[in-house]
């Protein structure tokens, strides 16, 4: 079968569209073999014999988990910061539109000039 019939068959069972059973009539595949294109998508491992392995996942040092957690706090920070950069910049705007009559924000629309 081609890759992109086979992602596009993976891609309908994972959305929940379609079921291995509904597949197997609509397109002619076995369920076995459909679950086993599933499962390597998914990156789970298998067995032959259709009993699956335990992954196991590494834990993440404690340390790693904190300094992550304080880098997460500070780019939160600089996007709020930001936002309220934003949020001053664009009343400053509206405030010289209003009161100087000059248009500073582009209309959609607008051509360019041809200098």
């Amino acid at each position: 079968m081609e890759p992109n019939k086979k992602e596009e068959l993976i891609k309908k069972y994972l959305l929940g569209n379609y079921s291995y059973r509904q597949m197997e009539r609509e397109y002619g595949i076995k369920r076995s073999v459909l679950n086993r294109w599933v499962l390597d998508a998914q990156g789970i491992p298998h067995s032959p014999s259709g009993s699956r392995k335990t992954v196991v996942l590494p834990v993440m040092p404690k340390k790693l988990i904190e300094e992550s957690s304080a880098h997460v706090e500070q780019l939160q920070k600089q996007l709020d910061q930001q936002k309220l950069n934003n949020k001053l910049l664009t009343a400053l705007i509206d405030i010289a539109e209003k009161e100087l009559n000059i248009q500073i924000r582009k209309k959609s629309g607008t051509k360019r000039s041809s200098k």
